[in-house]
């Protein structure tokens, strides 16, 4: 194969989005090949063989949300509106219920709080939301929030968007905008019943925006279950959303369930860190961190069992402890305990990925009592020039450290004696990403396989003995880059 690496990227078409969605966002549609809420819409246009009802005042649209029925779109005339319940309210898969702005934007949602309650296939779109209250789907399926704006009006603790109630699943989030928020609460908050989190939601292409300043709890941009909750599966997926200045609470996205993933996001100068707080077997993969040398800029913080960090990329993060790039943290609980406790970590895997100018890097239980067992740290590339780029703070329980490569600059020091090369990894910035060079000894050398490890951080192939760290030295289009605002939110492909 050419080894030779692209320096630019390739065209990521809406077709290939849509084949991203489809096939890799949530493990049970794929199952059961229902795929109908998940493929992006690129227009506000009502379906042509849907009966059309035309609103223009808040009791117009109190009127037809009470009578609507599948296959029928209700359009927003511009204007200011009071939005109130939609109860069983049922669409189809090919016949769905749409609620949307006769022009981007310009319906505007000013008060009243809309809770879909028991229903099922149901779309809003095109909307702006300042009103006050919280907007809730309770105990609804196939529920799509697409293409909205929401700046919401706050004078206290307000969460923005709530999934919660018994038999809760397959809801999405798209291609909308968040921002300014100021008061405690998260934009998005994905709960369930009393004992199960609402499963299978779909968290993307959303840009959030403008979050703090720094609380010290319940200011996540996005928190994905609770701690009363947090030994049932999730499946949620938070992939291809971005996030800058979300300074609000030391976790960005707080996972706090089983089972779910985070990958193909950006995170922009954004204090804080994606923290799998409660719950076991989540990945977090193929993410990029750019701190932008801003304080308390982190990367991933991990808890529990059987997790998967890699393919992420982490560079000019400024924060440790709780904000180093990446956190195997140490427990206050081990294997039974508080739910609310810090779980204590059991084989962590965090392979291949990619540290560069950061502040702190791999940090090994930095607080609580617990360190971690069996875990395994390999293959991943550090370069910084302060501190241990390995730092354990307390020592592990049969940590394997295997194939990494450290490059200490400056005053840095590698920090441990084992599992990793010091030698110069020649990687190239390319854009806002740095990559392997022609020549690099990353290339074919890493120590592991993993059936996990398909592709790199830029959804480029490995193929045979992978490259060490995030970047697979490669002249495959590139799938996954940095976002920008061009690629997410209201009018992104």
């Amino acid at each position: 194969m050419n080894r030779t690496k692209l320096s630019t990227y390739g065209a990521i078409t809406v077709a290939a989005l849509t084949i991203t969605a489809l096939t890799t966002a949530a493990p049970a549609l794929a199952s059961t090949g229902d795929t109908s809420s998940l493929t992006p819409s690129t227009t506000s246009a009502p379906q042509s063989s849907a009966t059309t009802v035309n609103v223009s005042s808040s009791k117009q649209l109190t009127t037809a949300m009470a009578n609507a029925v599948a296959g029928q779109t209700i359009v927003l005339a511009n204007g200011s509106y009071s939005i109130g319940k939609l109860n069983a309210k049922n669409g189809t898969s090919s016949a769905p219920i749409t609620i949307m702005a006769a022009q981007q934007g310009k319906a505007i949602i000013t008060g009243g709080q809309l809770e879909v309650l028991s229903s099922s296939y149901v779309t809003f779109s095109g909307l702006k939301w300042t009103n006050s209250n919280t907007l809730k789907i309770t105990s609804s399926h196939h529920i799509r929030l697409t293409r909205n704006h929401f700046r919401l009006t706050e004078s206290s603790s307000l969460k923005w968007i709530i999934i919660q109630g018994a038999d809760s699943h397959h809801n999405r989030i798209d291609h909308n905008l968040f921002e300014e928020k100021h008061q405690l609460g998260n934009f998005i908050t994905i709960d369930g019943s009393s004992t199960q989190q609402s499963q299978y939601d779909l968290i993307d292409y959303n840009h959030f925006r403008n979050i703090g300043p720094r609380a010290t709890n319940e200011m996540e941009a996005i928190r994905v279950g609770w701690s009363a909750i947090s030994k049932s599966d999730g499946f949620t997926t938070v992939e291809n959303n971005l996030f800058e200045n979300c300074d609000g609470d030391p976790e960005i996205v707080s996972v706090k369930s089983n089972a779910n993933t985070v990958r193909y996001n950006t995170f922009r100068t954004s204090q804080g860190s994606v923290s799998l707080r409660h719950g076991n077997r989540s990945q977090v993969h193929g993410n990029f961190f750019f701190g932008g040398g801003k304080t308390g800029t982190g990367g991933v913080r991990v808890y529990g069992q059987d997790h998967k960090i890699y393919n992420n990329h982490f560079e000019g993060l400024t924060g440790s402890g709780y904000d180093a790039a990446l956190q195997l943290d140490g427990g206050d609980v081990d294997t039974s305990g508080a739910l609310s406790s810090h779980w204590r970590v059991y084989r962590a895997t965090a392979v291949h990925n990619t540290f560069v100018n950061n502040v702190s890097n791999i940090e090994i239980g930095a607080n609580y009592s617990l360190a971690p067992v069996d875990s395994l740290v390999a293959d991943n590339i550090i370069v910084g020039s302060s501190g241990k780029l390995f730092n354990e703070l307390k020592t592990p329980k049969n940590m394997t450290y295997a194939g990494n490569i450290g490059w200490p600059t400056g005053s840095a020091t590698i920090g441990i004696t084992t599992g990793v090369r010091t030698v110069n990894p020649l990687l190239a910035k390319q854009g806002e990403v740095y990559r392997l060079g022609t020549g690099s000894p990353a290339v074919n050398t890493a120590s592991g396989s993993y059936s996990f490890l398909a592709d790199d951080m830029d959804g480029q192939s490995r193929s045979g003995t992978a490259d060490v760290g995030a970047d697979e030295l490669s002249t495959d289009t590139v799938v996954h880059k940095p976002l920008s605002s061009d690629d997410v939110g209201i009018s992104a492909p």
